[in-house]
C-alpha cells in the first residue's frame, strides 16, 4: 500500500487553518498516488490544546472540520487526529481520537488507550481512555490505528515500564495486524529520535508488520516537536524517513522491497541548535511577532541567544542592546559589538549609570562601607530589564531572556532583571552545553568571538566579579544538578560519584529553595528529559528535610 506521512506544523486552536493545511497536504499526497495519508495526533486542534478542551465551541468546531474533510471525497483516505466526545455515560467527556476518512465519510474511529500523566503530560485530565483497540481491514491489509503513547507500553521510552496495564500493541499483534499506523505529537528532547526508532524497530520485527509513524513538527509554547517521522519494514529497517524540525510529505510503499533509508549522521548539539531555532521561530510566528530584542553583554549566554535568534528570525529582525554600567569593562563592550557584527544584527547602546545612580539616591540603597551590595547588584540588573521591556513595548518587539539552566537552577539570576522577557531560549541548557553550542556555531566561521568563549563568566555587577566567586566550577555544578533533576539521585548517591557531600547538599538546597523564582520566569524551550518548565511540579513552600 502506498502511504503518505503528512508531517505538518499545526497551530493550537486554529482549527480552520489546520484543516486547510490538512487538505493541502492531502491533495499533494493524492497527486503522488497515496492510498492513505496519515497526519499527526490532534492535527485538527494542534497539540497540546490544554484547557481549550473545556470549551464546547472548540470541540464542535473540530468535529465540523472533520466532517468537511471527509466530504472532500479525495482519492486518498486520510487518518486524522481530532477530539471526539465520549458517547458513554461515564468517565471523562472526551476521547483523543484518530479517524479514517474514506469515500466521503468516516469509516473508522479509534480512541487513544494510554493517556500519559507524567512530566509535561496531563491527558487524563481531559480524556477517557479506550477500553480496547482492534484492527480492521482496509484495501487488503489489516490496519491498526494507534495514537502516540499507545505504542510505548512496556518500553524504555516511559519513566516506568509498569506504567500501564494495557498494551495496545500486544492486542494488534495477536490480531495479526500487517500495518500499524501511529499518529503522534511527541515532544523533542535530546536523543529521543534514536530511542523512538530503536523501540519501534523492535516492535516491527516482533510483529512482522510495517509501522508508519507520523509525528508533529513545529513548536507550541515551550514544547518543540521534531517531526522525524518514519516508516519501518517488517524487518525493522527504516524504509523512509522525513525531515527533522520541518514540515514534510513522505511517501512509502509497503508492498515494495525495503530499501533502507540513509541514516543521517548523529549530531546531538546540532540537533539541539535546530530545535531551539525552531522553537524561537514558531513562538514568534504563531504569536504574530517578527522582531526580537535582547541584552548583549559581551558574555557567552547573550552571544549564543543572539546567534539563535538571528538564525530563527533573520539578522535584520534582532536588536542587541548594550547597557554598560560603571562596572562594565571596555572588553565587554568590544566583545558585544564584535558579536553583533559577526551576526549582522543591529545594536543600541543605552548606558545605565544615570538610572542606577538615581535608584541608589531615591532608595538610599548604597553600601555605606563602599562595597557593592546584593541590592545594588540587583538594581543594575533590574534597570537593564526595564530598558529592554521599554524598547520591546515601544517597538512591538519581544524580549529574549538569556539565562541558562545552571543559573536558573540555583537562583543565580535577578527577578525582574535578567529574567525579564517573553521567552528564555537557553533555559534548558546547562552552562557547559552553552559552550558546546557556541563551538557548534563556530564550526564554519567565527560567529561567537573566541574572546567571548575564553573569558571566565562574569555578571560584571561589581569590580572583579566572577561567577566562580559564588558557584563551584560549572562542570561540577551541572553534573550535580543533572543527577538530581534527570535521574532523581539522592544526595548520598550523588556524593558517591566523587563530589564532596557538603557541596552536593549546598547546591541541592539552593535548587529547591529557588523554586519561587522559577515559577515567575518566562517560558524556556524544553530540550532535555526534565526541564524547569511546566513538567516539573514542585511545591514552592516546602521543607528541605528530605535533602540529607
Amino acid at each position: 500500500m502506498k502511504i503518505a506521512i503528512a508531517q505538518i506544523n499545526p497551530r493550537v486552536g486554529d482549527i480552520a487553518a489546520n484543516a486547510a493545511r490538512i487538505e493541502d497536504f492531502a491533495r499533494r499526497a493524492q497527486g503522488l498516488g497515496a492510498e492513505l495519508t496519515v497526519f499527526p495526533e490532534l492535527a485538527l486542534t494542534g497539540y497540546p490544546p490544554l484547557d481549550l478542551l473545556e470549551k464546547k465551541d472548540f470541540i464542535d468546531d473540530n468535529l465540523r472540520a472533520l466532517k468537511k474533510l471527509a466530504a472532500l471525497r479525495l482519492k486518498t483516505a486520510l487518518a486524522v487526529g481530532y477530539v471526539d466526545r465520549n458517547p458513554a455515560g461515564k468517565g471523562k467527556p472526551l476521547h483523543n481520537c484518530v479517524a479514517l476518512l474514506d469515500g466521503g465519510k468516516i469509516t473508522a474511529r479509534r480512541a487513544k488507550s494510554l493517556l500519559p500523566t507524567y512530566d509535561i503530560f496531563d491527558e487524563a485530565r481531559y480524556f477517557e481512555p479506550a477500553a480496547e483497540n482492534l484492527p480492521f481491514r482496509f484495501r487488503g491489509e489489516t490496519i491498526g490505528l494507534t495514537v502516540c503513547e499507545d505504542v510505548w507500553a512496556g518500553t524504555a521510552l516511559l519513566p516506568s515500564r509498569l506504567l500501564y496495564r494495557n498494551n495496545p500493541v500486544r492486542t494488534l499483534a495477536r490480531a495479526k495486524a500487517s500495518i500499524v499506523v501511529n499518529i503522534s505529537a511527541s515532544p523533542f528532547y535530546r536523543g529521543k529520535g534514536e530511542k523512538r526508532r530503536a523501540i519501534l524497530s523492535a516492535i516491527a520485527r516482533r510483529m512482522k508488520a510495517n509501522i508508519v509513524y507520523a509525528n508533529q513538527a513545529g513548536a507550541n509554547d515551550e514544547l518543540i516537536f521534531d517531526g522525524d517521522s518514519f516508516a519501518l519494514a517488517p524487518s525493522g529497517r527504516v524504509a523512509a524517513r522525513a525531515a527533522a524540525f520541518a514540515e514534510d510529505l513522505l511517501l512509502v510503499d509497503t508492498a515494495a522491497p525495503a530499501r533502507p533509508a540513509p541514516a543521517a549522521p548523529h549530531d546531538e548539539t546540532g540537533e539541539v541548535r535546530a530545535a531551539l531555532t525552531l522553537g524561537i521561530r514558531d513562538y514568534f510566528r504563531k504569536m504574530g511577532f517578527s522582531k526580537a530584542v535582547l541584552g548583549l553583554s559581551g558574555g557567552i549566554d547573550s552571544a549564543v541567544v543572539a546567534a539563535l535568534a538571528a538564525d530563527a528570525l533573520g539578522p535584520g529582525n534582532v536588536t542587541g542592546v548594550l547597557m554598560p554600567s560603571e562596572y562594565t569593562s571596555r572588553r565587554s563592550v568590544a566583545d558585544a559589538l564584535r558579536t553583533a557584527a559577526n551576526l549582522g544584527i543591529s545594536t543600541r547602546t543605552v548606558p545605565i549609570k544615570g538610572v542606577y545612580r538615581a535608584f541608589l539616591k531615591e532608595l538610599a540603597a548604597g553600601d555605606p562601607r563602599g562595597g557593592v551590595s546584593l541590592t545594588m547588584q540587583n538594581l543594575q540588573s533590574r534597570a537593564r530589564g526595564t530598558i529592554l521591556m521599554a524598547l520591546a513595548n515601544s517597538n512591538g518587539w519581544l524580549a529574549l531572556a538569556t539565562g541558562n539552566k545552571s543559573e536558573i537552577a540555583v537562583g543565580y539570576c535577578t527577578l525582574y532583571g535578567d529574567t525579564a522577557g517573553a521567552m528564555a531560549p537557553i533555559a534548558d541548557l546547562f552552562k557547559t552545553e552553552v559552550y558546546r553550542l557556541a563551538a557548534h556555531f563556530n564550526r564554519e566561521r567565527a560567529v561567537i568571538p573566541a574572546a567571548v568563549i575564553r573569558r571566565p563568566p562574569t555578571a560584571e555587577l561589581k569590580p572583579g566579579q566572577k561567577d566562580q566567586d559564588d558557584l563551584p566550577p560549572y562542570a561540577e555544578l551541572d553534573e550535580i544538578i543533572r543527577l538530581h533533576m534527570e535521574e532523581n539521585r539522592t544526595p548520598a548517591e550523588i556524593a558517591r560519584r566523587g563530589f564532596p557531600r557538603e557541596l552536593v547538599l549546598s547546591i541541592l538546597r539552593r535548587v529547591e529553595a529557588n523554586e519561587y523564582k522559577r515559577k515567575q520566569l518566562p517560558i524556556g524551550l524544553k530540550v532535555t528529559e526534565k526541564s524547569f518548565g511546566y513538567g516539573r511540579k514542585m511545591p514552592i513552600v516546602k521543607s528541605l528535610g528530605y535533602l540529607k
